[in-house]
This record gives structure tokens, sequence and C-alpha cells, in this order.
């Protein structure tokens, strides 16, 4: 498995390496990484995935992981994001990493549908990404608004506002 930090501090519990504690530090990964890739590593072990980072807002925890991984990680019948949840003490979605920023919202937002993303400029130079969704969706979001924008954002660097056509 790959992860943000090494395999040694993969298999340890409490300590991490002066390089992962370093990276800790500078904010490179958060003590949610961390907690993550450990979890993980105890679900699945060595099997072929790499885990990119974990965003949280409220009660909700969003694994990122490599393209085509999501069913491992989720494994046979959610047993492993079942275990996951009992363990974090929050729901957990798990996703996709890519540079699409429509397939990110849309594998965010599922069950809700996705009309499209469309980058507003700001007068001041700025941007920013609004999000279209449905309003007879907005019941369907797996969360409140206004937490997947914060998780939007935290992913993607950049401000993204979910709005209802």
């Amino acid at each position: 498995m790959k992860a943000p930090i090494c395999e040694v501090c993969l298999k340890t519990e409490d300590i991490l390496c002066p390089a992962d504690e370093k990276k800790l530090q500078e904010g490179i990964i958060s003590e949610l990484d961390v907690k993550v890739a450990r979890l993980l590593y105890k679900l699945i072990g060595d099997a072929d995935v790499e885990f990119k980072k974990a965003v949280e807002a409220g009660d909700l925890v969003v694994i990122i992981v490599g393209e085509g991984q999501v069913a491992l990680v989720i494994g046979k019948g959610g047993k492993n994001v079942k275990l996951l949840m009992r363990e974090l003490g929050k729901r957990v979605r798990i996703i996709e990493d890519t540079k699409d920023i429509k397939k990110l919202a849309t594998d965010l937002l599922i069950p809700a549908r996705l009309f499209g993303v469309n980058i507003v400029y700001k007068p001041d130079g700025g941007h920013y990404y609004k999000i279209l969704v449905p309003r007879m969706d907005k019941q369907r979001l797996p969360a409140p608004s206004e937490m997947l924008e914060k998780i939007i954002s935290q992913i993607i660097g950049e401000d993204a506002k979910i709005v209802f056509a």
C-alpha cells in the first residue's frame, strides 16, 4: 500500500519517524491522514492501493485513493467502509483522485445529480468553481451543502460553491 507516510510508520501505532514527523509539522500531511493510512493498512495490508489524502468536515470524512481503487478500499459488501466508520466515528466517502473537478464533484455528491461545473471569474482577478446541482436534488446530497463546499475546496485548493438551479 502506498501512503503519505512510510511503511514503518504505517505499521507502528503511536510514533512517526523524523521524516514523517517533519511532514506533519509542515502541514504536508495531517493527523487524519496518518490515522486513516494506518487504519487502511490494517484493513487491506499490502494490497495495490494508493491512499492520497483524507479530508474532514463535520461528521464526514472523504478518503481519496488512486484511480480505479475505490472498490478495493470499500471492500466486499462495504466491509472496510463500515470498519472505518466505526473506528473514526464519522461517515466515510471514498473517491478517486482526479484533476477533473466535474468528476470529483459527481463522485462526492452521489446520489445527487450534477448539471455541471463553471468557473466564475471575480473582478479582483480571482476565481471560484460554481457547482450546479438540480434544486430537486437538494435533499439527496450526502451532507449539508456548506460541508460539501468546504471538502471540495480543501481537495482542489480553490474556492467552490454549490448552487441549486
